[in-house]
Formats: structure tokens, sequence, C-alpha cells
């Protein structure tokens, strides 16, 4: 029994030191894909701090654009009614150019008789002097 007791120590000690080897190897590549998740990780991060701060920055020109778009209606608006509000004047004077006369300019354009004698009367002064 003595030798069966030499034999098995050796074997049991080379055993153990292949096992050890086993995990020794298995704990470096947990180490190592340890670590190639930490570099994702980091390169996750910077890419959300990266996006996130794009994110605010087209926020920024969103609300600038918006604020534009809103300028703009509201100043095609104002030139709206102004058009519209100068409108029969340029038309009549136009007219006038043409040869209309006042009762002509209220019947088309809606204008007052007195606005439409005085267009006529300033506007054929142009046409003839």
């Amino acid at each position: 029994m003595p030798s069966l007791i030499i034999i098995a120590i050796p074997v049991l000690v080379v055993l153990s030191l292949l096992a050890n080897m086993w995990f020794t190897m298995a704990l470096k590549r947990q180490r190592r894909q340890l670590q190639e998740a930490h570099q994702k990780v980091d390169e996750l991060s910077s890419t959300v701090s990266g996006l996130c701060s794009a994110a605010v920055g087209v926020d920024k020109r969103v609300i600038r654009l918006e604020q534009k778009g809103r300028d703009l209606e509201h100043r095609q608006e104002s030139f709206e009614t102004q058009k519209h509000s100068d409108r029969p004047y340029g038309e009549a004077i136009q007219l006038v150019h043409r040869g209309a006369t006042a009762s002509r300019l209220v019947e088309e354009l809606g204008l007052s008789h007195s606005e439409a004698e005085l267009v006529v009367m300033l506007h054929s002064m142009e046409k003839t002097g």
C-alpha cells in the first residue's frame, strides 16, 4: 500500500498543477474579457456623451429655426395686410394712368368718392405734366 501512496502523491501533485494552470488561464481569459468590456463601456459612454452634446446643439438650432419661422410668418402676415391695404390705391393709380374716371374707381375698387377723385386729380396730373 505504501507504493500506491508513493505513486498517488505525484499524480495528485501533477493533477493539482494542471488544474492550477487551467484555472490560471481561465482567470487570464476572464480578465481580458473584462478589460475588453470596460473598453467598450468607455467607448459607448463617450459616444453617448457626444450624442447628448450634439442633441443639445440641434435642440438650440431647432429653437432658433422655429423662432425665425414665427418671425417670418409674422412679417409675411404684416406684408400681406399692408399689401391688401395698399392694393386698391396702387390699382387705382394704374387705372387712372389708363384713363379711368373717379366713378369707375368707386365701382371697381370700392374707394369712397372723395378718395377716387383725389387719386384721379393727383395722378391724372402726372400723366399730363
